[in-house]
């Protein structure tokens, strides 16, 4: 850095931040009218407090040069740590690169290098002028790369605050908080560095039951009294973090996860549903067609997430209606109006017929009542069933009771279907569905 900015400094932190205090600034005009939710502050928070940080607030400003500059000048002033979250796009009132730079007292450089690897990025697209903004930093301050977009981060040093700024896309932004953030706040700041963490992750576990069960295996077991843990909660997954004491410590308190909650719903690192069943059907060669009711397709969008995804699925039929479920996967009028869409024998007879429509090795199908209306007294809101059948293979269905909103219970349909697949490919016994989540 040059010493011709000395608003920033390079050198550890002082006596003033051994509190280690961190402040989280989401940027956007379209947080702060609710147009979009921001989904960053809980997850940096978690992470933040699994590191020994006391996390004072987090806070959205609008895209108003005055308020930013306001609400970073009181961050700097209170805290060792400070991130933003967003502002760091090609538009006229994306601000956080401004901001900075005015803080600090310096100008913005370009970056050759950023310019470069957008460019790259953008390969045979039209390159707006508009976007060389996103090659810009304040000087003095480090770039943080961006694999997964356009816009890099960058960090340096305001006054004894160490500033690291992120782009707004969960996509983007919680790769590099993993990869660049942490190592760099456990260097800065004496955190635990990523070697004394295990990672794990929670399936089909409301978040409650997971505390309980993370406080009960600390409070029973003297050996794990050490570890602190932290939870960030995904759509379909609640990923853990496993901090501090010794590594069979930690150890001790994951394998206390599996025996309360079981290796179905506690697996190892962080993974997602999608993954796990894809690995499954990569593991006997398989590819799995989907029969999709209540989802709506869900299924098929978290597969195809994943690359890569062509080499295990096959496809699908969003069979909505009663027409759709007999003419596309050949169910019997006399099944639905004897037992009805949402039933053991519809789920059998769809997962059936998508083997045979497709020819593949698997078949996964589900049918229930997300509600809000449709319920009734003996199929409630929240009743699902779902089915997996195997060429040449047997085919099994099982009943879920969920609870939540609709989009709740959509969402968890879709990860109980994933893992129901993943367990009867690889020949294991399924969890207790009676269980409601």
């Amino acid at each position: 850095m040059s010493s011709r900015d000395p608003s920033i400094s390079s050198k550890k932190t002082s006596r003033v931040c051994e509190q280690k205090t961190a402040v989280i600034i989401s940027a956007g005009t379209e947080l702060t009218e609710g147009i979009i939710q921001d989904a960053h502050v809980r997850y940096i928070a978690s992470e933040l407090t699994s590191l020994g940080f006391a996390v004072r607030r987090g806070v959205q400003v609008p895209d108003d040069m005055a308020l930013f500059r306001a609400e970073l000048a009181r961050a700097i002033a209170d805290s060792c740590l400070v991130i933003i979250t967003g502002g760091l796009g090609p538009t006229s009132d994306d601000l956080t690169r401004e901001i900075v730079a005015e803080a600090a007292g310096v100008p913005l450089d370009f970056h050759q290098e950023a310019w470069n690897a957008l460019r790259a990025r953008l390969a045979g697209r039209t390159v707006s002028e508009a976007n060389r903004k996103q090659a810009l930093a304040p000087r003095g301050f480090a770039l943080l790369p961006n694999p997964n977009g356009t816009a890099p981060g960058f960090q340096g040093r305001l006054g004894e605050a160490l500033v690291v700024a992120l782009p707004g896309p969960p996509s983007e932004l919680r790769p590099m908080f993993t990869r660049s953030v942490l190592p760099l706040v456990a260097d800065r700041f004496g955190a635990a560095a990523e070697v004394d963490v295990l990672w794990g992750t929670a399936l089909m576990v409301p978040e409650s039951s997971l505390e309980e069960a993370l406080r009960t295996g600390a409070g029973a077991d003297p050996r794990v009294r050490g570890v602190r843990w932290g939870t960030r909660v995904d759509e379909d997954r609640i990923v853990f973090s496993l901090r501090g004491g010794r590594s069979e410590e930690r150890a001790a308190l994951f394998d206390s996860l599996v025996t309360r909650l079981g290796p179905i719903r506690i697996r190892g690192g962080e993974t997602r549903p999608a993954q796990l069943l894809t690995d499954a059907l990569l593991s006997r060669n398989a590819r799995i067609a989907l029969a999709e009711s209540c989802t709506g397709g869900l299924i098929g969008k978290y597969l195809t997430d994943l690359p890569g995804s062509s080499r295990v699925l096959w496809g699908g039929f969003i069979a909505y209606s009663n027409e759709a479920k007999k003419q596309l996967l050949g169910v019997g009028e006399d099944v639905l109006s004897e037992h009805g869409a949402v039933s053991e024998e519809a789920v059998l007879e769809m997962a059936r017929g998508a083997v045979e429509a497709s020819g593949v090795e698997a078949g996964l199908s589900v049918s229930g009542i997300a509600g809000p209306e449709g319920g009734t007294p003996e199929k409630p809101v929240g009743t699902i069933w779902i089915a997996v059948a195997q060429k040449g293979g047997a085919c099994e269905a099982r009943l879920f009771g969920f609870s939540g909103s609709r989009d709740m219970i959509r969402r968890r349909t879709a990860v109980a279907g994933m893992l129901f697949a993943e367990a009867r490919l690889l020949g294991r016994v399924f969890l207790d569905t009676r269980a409601k989540w």
